[in-house]
Formats: C-alpha cells, sequence, structure tokens
C-alpha cells in the first residue's frame, strides 16, 4: 500500500512558498508520494471537495495510506511522520479543541454543528468531544473509500451547504455511525491551530511539528521558519536578556540562575534551550503578561 501525502491547492489560495517547501522536504524525508491536486475535483465549495480527494488518490495511486492535509499548514523538518502513529485501518485526526477557552459543553459551537449536519444527513450527531481540527485526516482508501462516497450523497440533499465546519462535522458524524471503533486522535502537535495559539503564530520559530495557520492567523504564515537549525534555534530569538547571558556564559553557565520576577517565559525557555542542565528559577509574577 503506497503512501500519498494529498494537498487540495486550489485557487485563489495556493500554497505560500514555507508550505511547499516545508511539505515537499517531509515527502521525501518520509519516502511518500506527494500530491498536489491544482485542479477543482468537482464544482463544489472546497469543503466539499476534501470529500473527493479519497477517490481521487485511489484512482491514481491504488490502494492507499493517504495523509491528507490543508495548503496552510507547515511542517518542521525534525517532524516525524504520522503515518507511523496509525495503521491502515484507523481513520486518525487531531482534535479541534486545543486551548481551555474552546468549550466542548453543550455550549459550544462543536455541538450545535454535529446535531445540524446530523439532521441534515439523518444520522446521529457525534460527540463534541470528537469534533477534529479539519486540517488533517489520515486513513486508508480501501477502508473509507466507500464513506466518502456515502458522504458525498448529501452534497445534493443539503444544497451544497457549506457552513458548521462542513468537513469536520461530516466527516465525524460520519464515522461515528459506520466506523466507531476505527477514529484515532494523533497528538496535538501534528496539527496545531494558529487560531487557538496566537502566541506561537507571531514568533516565526515553530515551537512544534505541525503548524495550521486558520483564518485571521494567515497573515504570520510566511514568516514562519520551519527549518530546524544545529544547535537549534532560540525558541524566542528576540529576547535580548537571554542573549546577552548566553553570550556572557557562552560554555560555562552556572549550575543555577534565578531570573526574579517571570513576566513571560521567554528568558527560562531560550536559557533551558541553550543548556539543559541549568536550574532556573524564578517567581511568577502577578502581572503575568499575557498575548
Amino acid at each position: 500500500m503506497k503512501r500519498v501525502i494529498a494537498i487540495l491547492d486550489l485557487p485563489p489560495r495556493r500554497a505560500v512558498p514555507t508550505v511547499r517547501e516545508s511539505v515537499e522536504a517531509a515527502a521525501e524525508r518520509w519516502n511518500v508520494e506527494l500530491h498536489w491536486i491544482r485542479r477543482p475535483l468537482q464544482p463544489c465549495h472546497p469543503f466539499w471537495q476534501k470529500m473527493f480527494v479519497c477517490g481521487d488518490v485511489a484512482k491514481r495511486f491504488g490502494p492507499s495510506h493517504v495523509l491528507q492535509i490543508d495548503n496552510d499548514m507547515v511542517i518542521r523538518s525534525d517532524c516525524p511522520s504520522p503515518f507511523e502513529l496509525a495503521e491502515p485501518g484507523q481513520f486518525a485526526m487531531v482534535a479541534e479543541r486545543q486551548c481551555a477557552q474552546n468549550r466542548i459543553d453543550n455550549g459550544g459551537w462543536q455541538k450545535t454543528a454535529h446535531e445540524i449536519w446530523a439532521k441534515r444527513c439523518r444520522l446521529n450527531p457525534a460527540p463534541t468531544c470528537m469534533h477534529p481540527n479539519g486540517g488533517l485526516y489520515l486513513y486508508d482508501t480501501e477502508t473509507f473509500a466507500r464513506m466518502f462516497e456515502r458522504i458525498i450523497q448529501y452534497l445534493i440533499v443539503t444544497f451544497g451547504a457549506n457552513d458548521q465546519a462542513t468537513d469536520e462535522s461530516l466527516i465525524i458524524n460520519q464515522l461515528w455511525n459506520d466506523h466507531p471503533e476505527t477514529i484515532a486522535f494523533l497528538p496535538p502537535d501534528f496539527n496545531v491551530s494558529m487560531l487557538q495559539t496566537p502566541e506561537w503564530a507571531t514568533n516565526p520559530v515553530m515551537q512544534s511539528f505541525v503548524y495550521h495557520f486558520i483564518g485571521p492567523s494567515k497573515p504570520h504564515l510566511d514568516r514562519c521558519r520551519w527549518q530546524r537549525s544545529n544547535p537549534p534555534e532560540l525558541p524566542f530569538p528576540e529576547n535580548r536578556q537571554s542573549i546577552e547571558l548566553i553570550n556572557e556564559w557562552k560554555d560555562d553557565p552556572p549550575a543555577s540562575y534565578d531570573i526574579g520576577s517571570i513576566f513571560r517565559p521567554d528568558l527560562a525557555a531560550n536559557l533551558m534551550a541553550v543548556y539543559p542542565k541549568l536550574f532556573v528559577s524564578g517567581t511568577w509574577s502577578d502581572e503575568l503578561t499575557v498575548y
């Protein structure tokens, strides 16, 4: 079974060079096929286009294990292969909820989205906590081709509606009804929502494996540095105090260092990145700055 990275790359929002370069490097590193889909598979909204990717990959490559990702995602150069984390026969995703402010109780928007799409498609709604971040789906074409075909049938009866997190709600509801035992969740590092981690979006140094630049976070995509250096870049390269200390200590740091009041984690993170054995202490300030 071939391993394939498949990306819908349709106008007017084509993948920027940062995305293309990082994905091409990942495909080579993981020894997998890379399939850029640059023409619409069907005359419908991009959310619905995602449902046709499975069939397109099967037609071009035969039975395949597919990593389907959006074209606004950046893969860091040391990211391990997600193909090794989920077997064919599983449908792997990353949870949409990635911060405490994103509710998954009855007041959360995900519950409403699942129920609306379940009613439209005459299905049982998936639990709210199951809602995925739709930028990444990992599945095999043999197990899930029929499921995608069933979802495509809803295109007509729902008049191509594209609200309420269309692809995410359609897929998780159908999985919950057809293949609940196949649902698997990858670590959040493989699809980090920049909408939910704005302080990471504005920092050009990637703090995790895969970034997903959703909505308002997209302007920061071009600055994202996906290539890891050796030694690694400082997590917060603009923190002057840490740079001054590193230049002063060079290869001979003290055994411990107290940074006093902590307003942001930048200084401590940089020092521990360069000196893993350094004992860093400090006191969280009541005036902690949160962005």
